[in-house]
């Protein structure tokens, strides 16, 4: 059986059983070993995770640090002023776009639940909630470095009169309540491709946000969406280098675990948002995302590239049977969700603004 495959069903089982067969006890014994592997690896890695985050991380003092207030009316000034200014700016961005803005706050206030998915994970968790290790300082400092991205979105989107903000902190309250899986199940490999993939899109996702809000004159909310799209980037910069050492110490088990987290697709950390007037919420808001070329299929497509290109796949010498066809399924992958792009094309689109509560109409 498949290394994959067997983490799986292990997984499967202990996720949905209490007491466990003789097989099925054979099966976790299985998936225990190769995790095990798995963890060694990447606590071996300890001293490149420590340069890394080093290099990645700013101290608080950094010229290039920032914090929410920075990018906020001053209210010891002529604040009334500053407001107004938000306000008027804010009256030429088009619906859709404050639809984005709302989803990506909403994803980024859900910050506690990523946190607690890289400490439920052996290898990286922080055993005591302050160890000074490397993984426990990177996890605290990343924490710290993201939750100003949802205290500046929550902070600005306050000032917009055209948002209803007490259903848009409903919204928040629920998804963080629903929890989140990202179908990495115990393993340290898959939280790696994950987090990679998953800071790249959202880097991509604020910066084509920013983008749009400049051509629309509204240059403060156009420079708070690239200060955080920046953060992303280097934090992206992070878990990537991360797989990439790993892919070097164990390539076959890298090269699985990637493919089988693409196969799986990619969830994005917002799946679970609802609204009690809405089940299907993040669907209709990532409609309007690929509407508007926030983040779509190409994006997806992109990402993928950049990883195959930066993990170097096509070049990576794999010996197992299970490795080498991941290695294949890998490479032809972006190709695929190309031309599935090209093919679906833009199409029509109907924005319906009564999907969503966060609009005041």
């Amino acid at each position: 059986m498949e290394e994959e495959q067997i983490l799986q069903e292990a997984f499967d089982i202990k996720k949905n059983k209490k007491a466990y067969s003789n097989e099925e006890l054979n099966q976790i014994n299985l998936s225990e070993s190769i995790l095990n592997k798995r963890t060694l690896v990447v606590e071996e890695l300890e001293d490149k995770v420590k340069i890394l985050s080093n290099k990645i991380l700013r101290d608080i003092d950094h010229p290039k640090n920032w914090q929410p207030s920075d990018y906020l009316p001053n209210f010891s000034t002529n604040w009334v002023e500053n407001i107004n200014q938000i306000q008027e700016q804010s009256r030429s961005l088009p619906n859709e776009l404050l639809v984005v803005l709302v989803g990506n706050m909403i994803t980024e206030e859900a910050l506690p639940t990523y946190q607690s998915l890289i400490n439920k994970v052996t290898a990286t968790k922080d055993l005591t909630g302050s160890h000074e290790s490397a993984w426990g300082k990177w996890t605290r400092w990343w924490t710290a470095e993201e939750n100003r991205h949802g205290d500046l979105m929550h902070n600005y989107l306050n000032l917009i009169p055209k948002l209803n903000m007490n259903a848009v902190e409903k919204d928040i309250q629920y998804l963080i309540s629903r929890g989140f899986n990202p179908g990495i199940g115990e393993d340290p490999y898959k939280l790696m491709v994950y987090t990679s993939f998953q800071e790249k899109a959202t880097h991509v996702s604020h910066l084509g946000t920013a983008k749009i809000a400049k051509s629309q004159g509204d240059e403060r909310l156009y420079d708070i969406c690239t200060a955080i799209a920046a953060d992303e980037a280097r934090h992206f910069s992070f878990y990537k280098g991360v797989m990439k050492e790993i892919f070097e110490k164990d390539a076959n088990g890298a090269m699985t675990s990637y493919a089988q987290m693409m196969k799986n697709t990619i969830p994005m950390p917002a799946k679970n948002m609802s609204s009690s007037s809405n089940s299907e919420l993040f669907r209709d808001f990532s409609e309007v995302a690929q509407a508007i070329d926030i983040y779509n299929a190409k994006d997806y497509a992109d990402i993928m590239n950049q990883l195959n290109n930066d993990w170097e796949i096509s070049k990576r010498s794999v010996n197992s049977e299970e490795a080498i066809k991941a290695q294949e399924y890998l490479m032809d992958l972006p190709g695929r969700y190309l031309r599935l792009a090209e093919r679906r094309g833009k199409g029509k689109f109907y924005f319906d603004s009564s999907k969503f509560d966060w609009l005041i109409r």
